[in-house]
C-alpha cells in the first residue's frame, strides 16, 4: 500500500532532502573523528570561540564609535501616518 501524506502536510523538496542526507553524512564523519581524535575537537572548539569573541569585540567597538546600538529591521518602529 502507498502511503499517504497527512492533510495540510507538504512533503520536503527533492534538494532539500538530498541536502539533509549530505548534511547527516558529514555530520556522521565529523562525530567519528572527534571521538577517535578529542584534541582536534577542542582545537576546533577554542578556534571557533576565538573568532566569535573577535566579532563580538568589533561590534562593540563599531557602537561604542558610532554612539548608537544596532537594531535589526524588524525591531524598528515604522512610522505610521
Amino acid at each position: 500500500m502507498a502511503e499517504t501524506i497527512e492533510e495540510g502536510a507538504a512533503q520536503m523538496p527533492g534538494w532539500m532532502r538530498a541536502l539533509a542526507i549530505i548534511v547527516g553524512i558529514i555530520s556522521i564523519i565529523a562525530a567519528i573523528i572527534v571521538l577517535l581524535y578529542p584534541a582536534i575537537a577542542v582545537a576546533t572548539l577554542i578556534t571557533l570561540l576565538a573568532i566569535g569573541l573577535l566579532l563580538i569585540g568589533i561590534e562593540r567597538l563599531a557602537i561604542g564609535i558610532s554612539g548608537r546600538p544596532y537594531r535589526p529591521a524588524a525591531h524598528r518602529r515604522v512610522a505610521t501616518a
